[in-house]
C-alpha cells in the first residue's frame, strides 16, 4: 500500500524531501518488483465513502504524522472526528496520567460522551424492539 509522506523542513525537523510519484514507483519496481497501484486503498477500502458506518471516533493529534491519512472531519452525527491539538500519534489512548495536557483529557471526555450516547440509543433501540415483540397487535 502507498502512503505519500513529504518533509519541508520547516514544519518538521527533517531535511526537505517532497513526495514523487514517479520516483516511488520506480523504486518499488527496481527493489521488489511491484508496480505502484496509488489508488488501491481507495478502490479496496471505498475511501471517504463511509457514510453507512456509524458509532465511529477517529482521533488524530496534532503532531500526528499519520493524520493525513486519517479522517479529519465529521462525516456525520456518529461518525466523528478529534483533532488533539500538540500531541503525537494515539495519546488519548494510552493510559490516563496526571500529567496529560488538557486537550488530551478533554478529547477523551468527548470520546467518552460519544460511546455513551452510543450505547444509550442501542439499549433504548433494544427495548423497543423488545416491547414490540410483547405487545399484542390491536
Amino acid at each position: 500500500m502507498l502512503q505519500p509522506m513529504e518533509r519541508d523542513g520547516v514544519n518538521d525537523m527533517f531535511w526537505p524531501q517532497p513526495f514523487n510519484l514517479t520516483q516511488v514507483s520506480a523504486g518499488c519496481m527496481q527493489r521488489w518488483g511491484v508496480a505502484v497501484r496509488p489508488y488501491w486503498a481507495t478502490v479496496q477500502y471505498g475511501g471517504q465513502r463511509i457514510r453507512a458506518a456509524s458509532n465511529i471516533v477517529w482521533s488524530n493529534g496534532g503532531l500526528d504524522p499519520w493524520r493525513g491519512g486519517g479522517v479529519t472531519r465529521n462525516v456525520s452525527d456518529s461518525l466523528v472526528a478529534i483533532i488533539i491539538p500538540n500531541v503525537g500519534h494515539h495519546m488519548d489512548l494510552m493510559f490516563s496520567n496526571p500529567l496529560d495536557p488538557p486537550a488530551v483529557v478533554a478529547a477523551r471526555e468527548l470520546e467518552r460522551t460519544h460511546m455513551r450516547r452510543w450505547v444509550a440509543e442501542a439499549a433504548a433501540a433494544a427495548a423497543a424492539m423488545e416491547t414490540a415483540k410483547t405487545t399484542p397487535a390491536a
